[in-house]
């Protein structure tokens, strides 16, 4: 990657170059990152579920009224 600093009159860096393809490759890889977390949350989350579940059929967790649910939100 082909990297330029802006500096200003005192030397600081206040901004960076880079070439409009090195731009797209990354915003390509930073929404498949995205997506791939977004899967990742959404396995866990019915993972979750699951256990829940199961914790429900064998008497281990106790349902709640959707109201008290809400009630949290």
């Amino acid at each position: 990657m082909s990297v330029q600093f802006v500096m200003n009159a005192k030397g600081e860096k206040i901004s960076v170059l880079i070439s409009y393809q090195e731009w797209n490759a990354l915003n390509k890889e930073r929404d498949e990152l995205i997506r791939k977390l977004r899967e990742a949350e959404l396995s866990l989350r019915y993972k979750q579920a699951f256990k829940d579940a199961k914790l429900f059929e064998e008497g281990k967790l106790e349902t709640r009224l959707i109201t008290d649910l809400l009630v949290e939100l």
